[in-house]
């Protein structure tokens, strides 16, 4: 006849092994949660690529939007050429992303505002108005951005002023042959060749002021002698 007792103490270890497997299940399930609610930054064939953890332990993938304002935001972003890419980043939350996010795009977008060079300044806005949709910004970045704006737009108008001077020059070019030539415009040309005179040489003036200014916004400081310099103090000798 079998031991009742016996069976008993055969029974007893079942619940303490479902106990550790129900807190192994909980435990598992906390850090999939966990992982699905971080942010990655994650340099990837010349490219910056945003990444949201997935529902498991672990494990990420890009970060992918039904929206397409969200989608354009967290698109993966090319550098300037010859700017080394970031070290991948984790973040807890998409605030700190994109305050992350904002410190990269500011920095690439200074580099190509300080070259002054109108494809640059193109790309320079393009990544002013991806920083500008990040919605997790502090107070001191929404400034920054104001101001680099303010830069943009600066250098944007010393372009128009530089196109709109050119243009008036090559009008006021075309009305004086055309005066010269004794046409059937002549005299039209040269009562316009008169009227455009004062203003392309006003523009040509403003065009020179605000490329002046650009430029000097944009001058190395030369430090004075025996000051330091840029990689730190003068040598001794």
């Amino acid at each position: 006849m079998a031991d009742p007792k016996g069976a008993v103490r055969h029974r007893r270890p079942v619940l303490p092994v479902l106990v550790a497997v129900g807190l192994a299940v909980a435990v598992a399930w906390l850090l999939a949660e966990r992982n699905a609610r971080q942010w990655w930054l994650v340099p990837e064939d010349g490219r910056v690529v945003v990444k949201k953890g997935v529902l498991f332990v672990v494990g990420k993938a890009a970060f992918q939007s039904a929206e397409p304002e969200t989608a354009r935001t967290y698109a993966p972003v090319v550098p300037p050429q010859g700017t080394s890419l970031p070290l991948e980043a984790s973040f807890d939350d998409r605030a700190d992303l994109d305050r992350a996010l904002f410190d990269l795009l500011v920095r690439w977008a200074r580099e190509d505002i300080g070259s002054q060079q109108a494809e640059r300044m193109e790309r320079a806005r393009g990544y002013l108005v991806r920083a500008s949709r990040l919605a997790g910004l502090s107070p001191a970045q929404r400034d920054q951005l104001r101001v680099l704006h303010a830069e943009t737009a600066f250098q944007e108008a010393v372009e128009n002023l530089t196109q709109g001077a050119n243009a008036l020059r090559r009008a006021m070019e075309g009305l004086k042959l055309a005066s010269e030539a004794q046409g059937p415009v002549a005299v039209e040309a040269a009562t316009l060749e008169k009227t455009v005179e004062p203003l392309a040489a006003s523009a040509g003036q403003l065009m020179l002021e605000a490329t002046r200014f650009a430029s000097e916004r944009w001058r190395p400081a030369i430090p004075a002698p025996g000051s330091p310099g840029p990689s730190g103090p003068a040598p001794t000798r």
